[in-house]
Order: C-alpha cells, then structure tokens, then sequence
C-alpha cells in the first residue's frame, strides 16, 4: 500500500494537526497528524504476527479506546477500529536503512445498519480534544511513526480495514 497522492491540508483548529489528505485505495480518505511529512513512505515495514506487533496494536487499541471511554464519547461512535500499518512515515530513504517503523490508523465511525455510514468527524461527532490526546498517546507508544484518521464513508469504504 503506497500513497498516491498527497495534498496539503491546512487544520483550522487543530493545533499541529493533520498534515496530509491522502486518497488510498478504494478510496480511503486518511490524514496524517505531525509536522509535515518529509520523507513519504517509498517501502512497507516487513510485519509477522508476532508477539511484539501484537503487543503494539494492543497498546494502541487499549489507548485509543480508553480515551475515548473516559471522554464519555464513546455511546456516540458505532465503532473504532484501530489498525495497524507498515508504513514508515520520515525515513530518509538516501540512507538504505530499513523501514522497522509501523503507523497507527484510527476509524471512528457511525452507522445504524453497517451497510452504509459516516465517519466521526472531529469537531462535529467527537470533540477534537479527544482525537489530539489519541493522536499523542498513541505516538508515545514504541516503534510508531505516525498516527493518522481515516474519515472515510461508507460507501466507498468499508467499515473495517481490509
């Protein structure tokens, strides 16, 4: 999975908030939090089901659903994925070292049916203080690079990762 394509986005008020609008297929709409990215990722982070990766999407996961429990949001949200992806987000590929980083996906994500839905929009459906304290939790965790949003609806997503 390679981004396509990269747009600047500015975030009105969301202090050092997403810094790209990255279409990735089918048709996902992700943005990546941090300073602007320098180096996209050219290569994926080799990744088994080992403990370890375990270990660090169960961290994330616990994190980002804990947050959102204790801000009392979590009864509005259908469902939050957490994934994690190979992507090694400001590795300066000049160096040739290898990717061994991994990013972080959250998908907030409202539905009734989980035949069609929306994305939990931050500022609308869940307060942005919520998404930034996940975003920075999240990037204490060891091993991630970035931690991104997908606010993706359905259609033309799907309502997990696939």
């Amino acid at each position: 999975m390679l981004v396509d394509e990269v747009e600047p986005v500015t975030a009105s008020r969301m202090p050092h908030g997403p810094s790209f609008l990255s279409p990735l297929p089918p048709s996902r709409v992700v943005y990546v939090f941090g300073s602007h990215v320098k180096e996209p990722p050219t290569d994926v982070t080799p990744t088994f089901l080992t403990t370890g990766v375990l270990s660090t999407l169960r961290q994330a996961d616990f994190v980002a659903h804990s947050i959102l429990r204790e801000s009392g949001y979590s009864g509005k949200i259908s469902q939050m994925p957490v994934i994690l992806t190979p992507l090694h987000f400001d590795r300066d590929s000049s160096q040739r070292q290898p990717s061994c980083r991994r990013s972080v996906v959250v998908r907030t994500f409202i539905t009734s049916d989980f035949m069609t839905g929306i994305p939990a929009t931050p500022g609308k459906h869940i307060p942005e203080e919520v998404v930034l304290k996940m975003v920075n939790e999240i990037k204490k965790i060891p091993g991630i690079s970035r931690v991104m949003f997908d606010l993706t609806s359905k259609p033309p997503g799907t309502t997990e990762w696939e």
